[in-house]
């Protein structure tokens, strides 16, 4: 069985995996808290499935994650286990970023005005932009569902 040392303390392959895919998955379900929020028919024309857009959007949620985790980490009335697996996660996702191209898409902060969907950004989306789904997030629902499908 192969290692992996992590501030001086050495866990498994798997384990390391296994809490890679947590923090992935949480970003998914933080994606799909995001979609059930107040959306624009804009948004809800290009993307009618929560699972598609969760699927094709979950990296962008990486980073409010990865602050859930700090926040809950400063927070003393999480479990220990808790704490040490989420710290665990945010140190292996940082060494896996490391050195590498970061995606540069918007970030999208809970509680900010794009997370929420404010009413008015809401109605200007429709003015300027229309209800109809646009290509690029098409190609992204389709990929999504072939994904899943697999």
């Amino acid at each position: 069985m192969s290692y992996i040392e992590i501030n001086g303390e050495q866990i498994s392959t798997k384990e390391a995996a296994e809490l890679v895919k947590m923090l992935c998955n949480d970003a998914k379900q933080f994606a799909g808290e995001f979609y059930g929020l107040e959306r624009s028919p804009k948004f809800r024309a290009n993307w009618p499935n929560e699972y598609d857009f969760a699927d094709a959007n979950w990296k962008t949620f990486v980073e409010p994650t990865r602050m859930l985790y700090a926040a809950r980490l400063a927070d003393p009335k999480t479990p220990p286990a808790d704490a040490r697996k989420m710290h665990l996660a945010l140190v292996l996702q940082a060494m896996m970023a490391a050195g590498q191209e970061k995606d540069n898409r918007l970030q999208i902060f809970p509680d900010s005005q794009q997370f929420v969907g404010d009413r008015r950004e809401n109605q200007k989306i429709i003015e300027k932009f229309g209800t109809r789904q646009n290509l690029r997030a098409g190609l992204m629902n389709s990929a999504a569902r072939v994904a899943r499908m697999h």
